[in-house]
């Protein structure tokens, strides 16, 4: 089975006949673009309560079956600034229930266990006329990597005449291809807090540090508080230094996060952004960073630069003087981007190491997730709690 997943807001149906003539059968076609995919909230209900199976309670969930159960799912979407827009972000971040929360490691990398026996094969179809060449390329290396980590392979429908369907490349993100820049030391900066979780959350334990750090220098805003958006995307203009602190969400940000961005107009001033995530090497990260670096071009800002920590997963659960730890060379690399007006790149970039596990670390991590240190002390007891032991190897969607 091959199913459509059409996620436009302009939903053309003459593309399905002729996407049907390109693979010479039926498709299943589902159409999302007018229905509200709930962003996923990190709550990981789909792996330590109910496991395999997305709490969610909208359209989407009806049609999880259709994604496992297809050789095949072609993705219609639409970009906005430069990347994929929020509404197949939002897409790709809920599909998480169909894999484990165990880890494996994969070329000094850590990815998520498969839950199915198989996965379809990704297929996206984008206009690209509103992108430059290189926004073009960095949503085409997110798109391989999805496709990667999801165990799929991944290809893209392009318009030359007639339709094609060619493979997606293996690349890695072409990322620090814009300089960090500097400015002046800042009065204040406006931090916008992009963790989508409603409790527990990583961020925002980290910029509550930085609040106490920077006192009124800094204004930490909650994209969570999504009545204030329209205000804070008309304050944007004038504001002269702005930060996105963001969680990493398969490869990039949160789909509420990317919402955001679709509002915000051009202006002057400054950009910056942190990327933190679960996973301890920051190339999984590079991607987003790639994108952020057209971003700060597409708005028209100057570019501080991109900063990323990884292992952030599981900081709540340490004992208080670990945590103070892991904090403080990050609320160290924003205080010193207040009060001097630029990254330190030295320590910015031993603050994103390992970038890939290599050598002694590659295999002390591989012996740690041999033994099951990580499932047991962490995932395994959780579902236990929660008993849901007995179910972690449920496939719910499966016919």
């Amino acid at each position: 089975m091959k199913t459509l997943f059409d996620l436009r807001e302009k939903q053309e149906s003459e593309m399905y006949d002729t996407i049907e003539n390109l693979y010479d059968e039926p498709l299943n076609i589902v159409k999302l673009g007018n229905q509200t995919i709930t962003p996923c909230t990190g709550c990981w209900t789909c792996w330590l309560r109910t496991p395999g199976k997305c709490v969610m309670k909208d359209q989407m969930t009806e049609f999880y079956p259709n994604y496992v159960n297809s050789d095949t799912v072609i993705l219609l979407i639409d970009t906005a600034q430069g990347f994929i827009n929020h509404q197949a972000k939002a897409f790709i971040d809920r599909t998480i229930p169909h894999y484990h929360p165990y880890i494996e490691m994969i070329d000094g990398e850590c990815h998520h266990e498969a839950r199915y026996d198989s996965y379809p094969n990704m297929v996206f179809f984008y206009e690209t006329d509103n992108l430059t060449n290189q926004e073009g390329q960095v949503i085409e290396d997110y798109l391989y990597r999805t496709a990667y980590q999801f165990k799929s392979k991944g290809y893209r429908i392009v318009k030359d005449g007639a339709l094609q369907l060619l493979p997606l490349e293996s690349r890695k993100a072409k990322n620090r291809l814009v300089p960090f820049s500097s400015m002046e030391p800042m009065e204040k900066l406006v931090i916008y807090n992009g963790s989508p979780r409603r409790t527990g959350s990583n961020s925002t334990l980290i910029l509550k540090k930085v609040a106490e750090v920077l006192g009124d220098k800094v204004e930490i805003r909650d994209l969570k508080k999504r009545d204030q958006w329209e205000e804070w995307a008309e304050a944007f203009k004038v504001e002269k230094h702005m930060m996105l602190f963001t969680p990493l969400y398969v490869h990039a940000m949160p789909s509420h996060v990317m919402k955001f961005i679709e509002k915000l107009p051009a202006s002057k001033g400054s950009i910056s952004f942190f990327v933190q995530s679960g996973f301890p090497e920051s190339s999984q990260s590079h991607y987003l960073e790639a994108y952020f670096e057209q971003l700060a071009l597409r708005l028209g800002r100057t570019y501080l630069g991109t900063a990323i920590k990884g292992g952030v997963e599981g900081l709540q659960m340490r004992p208080a003087k670990a945590q103070q730890s892991m904090m403080e060379p990050i609320v160290k690399a924003i205080a010193n981007l207040v009060d001097e007006g630029k990254f330190n790149e030295t320590k910015v970039f031993q603050l994103a190491k390992p970038v890939r596990f290599e050598g002694g670390g590659k295999l002390f991590f591989k012996l740690f997730l041999k033994f099951g240190l990580l499932n047991y002390f962490f995932w395994d007891a959780h579902l236990k709690k929660n008993d849901a032991y007995e179910k972690r190897f449920d496939r719910p969607y499966l016919s």
